[in-house]
């Protein structure tokens, strides 16, 4: 699958900074265009919110339309001058397919279906890790992995320079994992090394690394196996990332919540832990 869209939501007050540094430095390597849709909120969803906190005799459509207004105003002239910054064409319309370009999109309405909609005609959703100060970091990237049905690429506090430069994928012969993988060839064909890393647990021996490995040499793709052990005061996750970050890696590939969400909130997991504690881009799907 090629990934030739490349999304990146945002709303009122939210920096895009470094996921537009992601979704620029993946663009340029995959040919692909990044569509920057910013989604606020209509007067309704912001009157039905604030009608639960405050009176609303002073509270009026019209200030709340020229609030969101002004906001998307500012939103849209920041990623003008970052695209200056950066020399990457900003367009309003499509530009050339085979070129990286930079276009606006605005949204009313609550960022679940907004973002449901725009993310299945996309190819790859990029979201900031979760703030629990930020509640829209939170429902983007859940919105992301659970109703859209395309990769999710989650950006933390840094961005390396180049994302492909080593990608680890977490390989558990998962229904979520294989999609991952089926969705992200293209990604991985461009990755100059990629090392599969299979945790050692009591289910090892079902699975064979060196299977995915075979099926991504056909792809054009040669990876190597890494097979670290868990041990018993150490969880898979923390295993992960441990050999990730010992394999320096620029980029984690995860299939997401291969249990259901209840299960690993109450008894951890390693998604939950991966987003908890990833330092490094995490490329998921569920």
């Amino acid at each position: 699958m090629f990934l030739r869209c490349l999304l990146v939501p945002t709303a009122p007050g939210i920096d895009v900074t470094r996921r537009l540094s992601a979704a620029l430095r993946l663009g340029q390597r995959l040919h692909a265009h990044i569509d920057v849709s910013f989604m606020a909120p209509g007067p309704e969803h912001v009157l039905a919110a604030m009608e639960r906190l405050m009176p609303l005799g002073r509270v009026t459509i019209e200030a709340i339309e020229r609030s969101v207004r002004e906001a998307a105003m500012e939103g849209e002239e920041a990623l003008r001058r970052w695209c200056e910054r950066e020399g990457v064409p900003y367009a309003s319309s499509a530009g050339r397919l085979d070129a990286t370009f930079v276009t606006w999109t605005e949204l009313s309405g609550e960022v679940e279906p907004l973002l449901a909609l725009a993310g299945r005609v996309s190819d790859l959703v990029i979201v900031d890790r979760p703030d629990p100060r930020v509640p829209f970091t939170g429902r983007a990237l859940d919105t992301a992995l659970f109703s859209v049905g395309r990769p999710t690429l989650m950006v933390g506090e840094t961005v390396p320079y180049d994302l492909l430069d080593h990608v680890v994928i977490a390989w558990n012969g998962s229904l979520e994992a294989t999609r991952l993988i089926g969705q992200c060839i293209t990604l991985l064909h461009e990755a100059a090394r990629v090392t599969v890393v299979h945790a050692r647990t009591e289910r090892f021996e079902e699975v064979r690394s060196a299977d995915l490995c075979a099926y991504l040499r056909w792809h054009g793709v040669v990876a190597e196996a890494v097979t670290p052990a868990v041990g018993d005061e150490t969880s898979v996750g923390a295993a992960i990332l441990a050999e990730a970050e010992r394999q320096h890696a620029s980029m984690l590939a995860l299939g997401a919540y291969t249990h259901s969400r209840v299960r690993e909130f109450l008894l951890g997991g390693v998604t939950r832990h991966v987003i908890e504690q990833a330092r490094i881009p995490v490329l998921m799907a569920h």
